[in-house]
C-alpha cells in the first residue's frame, strides 16, 4: 500500500507538467507566422511506384495509402479530411511514433534472434540503423524525435543505467528543443510533446483515454477547434486498430506496385468502413471545448485524475466566440460604401473614374488586370 501511494505520488506531477509546459509552447508560437510550404520534390523511384499505384488503386485507396505511408496528403478528398478530423485521427497521415513503432516491430524478431545468439552487438547495430533511418528523410520531424527518444533509450540500456522512460522523454526532448527539430517546426514539436506526453505520464492504462481527451481538450483553447465526445473515444479505438495494421500495409504498398494488385485493398477498405460508421455516429455526439474557466478545471483535473474536474471544464466553458484572438476580428465600418463604376471600352483597355479615384484594366482572353490610381487634388 505504501510503495503504490509513493509511486501516485512520484506520477502525480507528471501529466500537469505536460499540460502547463505545452500551454507555454502554445501561447509562445501560436502567433508566430508559418514558414511558407514548400514542396518537396520527391525522388525517381516514389514518382514511379506513384505511377503504378494510381493504375492499380482507385482514387480513394490511393490517397488514404499515399497519405499513410508516404505522408503525402495532397491527394486526399474533402470528404476524408472531414471524417478524419472529426474522428481527431488526422494525425495518422503524419508520419509518426505510431509509425515508427509499427514499422519497428517487422525487424524485432531478427533483434531477439540475434540477442538469444549472444550477438548483441550486432542487434544494437541493427537497431540503431533503424533508428537513423529518419534522419536520411527530408522533413518528418515528428519521426525524427521519436528516433532521437529511442536513441537515447538504447545508450542508456547500453550503459545499464536504469532511469525511468518518462525522464528518458524529457532528456531526449530538451536536446531536441535546443539542438534539434523545434527551430523548423515549433507547432510540431509542441504536439508530439503534449501528446507522447499524455501517454507516458499514465499510471493507469484506464486514464490514457482521458489524458488524450485532455490533451485534445487544451488544444480547443487556441484552435477553433471542438472535441466529439463519441468521435474521440471511437477515434481512439481506430488509432489502436490502425497500429495493428499498419506493418502489413507498410508491406503490401510496396509489393503491390511490383505485382500490379492492390494487395492493400482488404486493409484499406476494412478501415474506410470503420471510419465512415465511426463519422456517421460522432454526428449525433456532443461537441466539447475549453474556455480559461475550463482550463483551470482541466488543471485541476490532471492532479487529481479526478472525473468531476474534467466534467465541470467542459461544463462551464463558454463558446469559443469569446475565445477569438482580437487581431482575427474585423471591425466594420459604419461609412464603407459599395462603390459603383461605369467602364467604357477604349480601345484594349476599359476605364471607369468617380470623385476620387480613376480606374483601367486591360482586356485579355484569361481575364482582366486591374491599375488604379489616385487623382490629383486640383488647387
Amino acid at each position: 500500500m505504501i510503495n503504490y501511494c509513493l509511486k501516485t505520488i512520484m506520477f502525480q506531477w507528471r501529466f500537469p507538467f505536460i499540460l502547463i509546459t505545452s500551454l507555454v509552447l502554445l501561447s509562445i508560437n501560436i502567433g508566430n507566422k508559418k514558414a511558407p510550404f514548400k514542396v518537396t520534390r520527391s525522388s525517381s523511384f516514389i514518382e514511379e511506384h506513384l505511377k503504378r499505384m494510381k493504375e492499380v488503386q482507385d482514387r480513394e485507396d490511393f490517397a488514404l495509402s499515399r497519405a499513410f505511408i508516404l505522408g503525402d496528403k495532397r491527394s486526399l478528398t474533402k470528404d476524408l479530411k472531414t471524417s478524419f478530423s472529426k474522428l481527431h485521427i488526422n494525425h495518422l497521415f503524419t508520419p509518426s511514433g505510431i509509425h515508427f513503432s509499427s514499422f519497428f516491430i517487422l525487424f524485432l524478431p531478427l533483434i531477439k534472434n540475434l540477442r538469444k545468439k549472444e550477438k548483441r552487438k550486432l542487434a544494437f547495430g541493427v537497431e540503431l540503423i533503424l533508428c537513423l533511418l529518419p534522419f536520411g528523410l527530408n522533413q518528418f520531424y515528428s519521426l525524427k524525435r521519436i528516433s532521437t527518444l529511442r536513441i537515447t533509450g538504447m545508450l542508456f540500456r547500453k550503459l545499464k543505467y536504469k532511469i525511468d522512460f518518462f525522464y528518458i522523454f524529457l532528456l531526449s526532448f530538451f536536446f531536441d528543443f535546443i539542438f534539434g527539430t523545434y527551430t523548423q517546426n515549433p507547432m510540431s514539436y509542441t504536439f508530439s510533446f503534449l501528446f507522447l506526453g499524455s501517454l507516458l505520464s499514465n499510471i493507469k492504462f484506464s486514464s490514457l483515454a482521458f489524458s488524450f481527451f485532455s490533451a485534445n481538450l487544451l488544444l480547443t483553447l487556441f484552435f477553433p477547434i471542438k472535441v466529439s465526445l463519441i468521435g474521440f473515444f471511437l477515434g481512439f479505438l481506430l488509432t489502436s486498430l490502425f497500429s495493428l495494421i499498419f506493418p502489413f500495409l507498410f508491406i503490401f504498398y510496396w509489393i503491390s506496385s511490383l505485382t500490379y494488385l492492390n494487395l492493400c485493398f482488404p486493409l484499406l477498405k476494412v478501415f474506410k468502413l470503420l471510419t465512415f460508421y465511426s463519422y456517421t455516429l460522432s454526428k449525433y455526439s456532443i461537441d466539447f471545448e475549453i474556455d480559461i474557466i475550463g482550463l483551470v478545471f482541466l488543471l485541476i483535473y490532471s492532479n487529481t485524475r479526478k472525473i468531476r474536474y474534467l466534467a465541470l471544464a467542459i461544463s462551464l466553458s463558454s463558446s469559443r466566440v469569446y475565445n477569438i484572438p482580437q487581431n482575427r476580428i474585423k471591425i466594420k465600418n459604419k461609412n464603407d460604401e459599395v462603390v459603383k463604376m461605369n467602364w467604357s471600352i477604349k480601345k484594349d483597355r476599359e476605364k471607369a473614374k468617380t470623385t476620387n479615384i480613376t480606374c483601367s484594366r486591360l482586356i485579355l482572353s484569361a481575364g482582366h488586370r486591374l491599375e488604379c490610381r489616385k487623382k490629383k487634388i486640383r488647387e
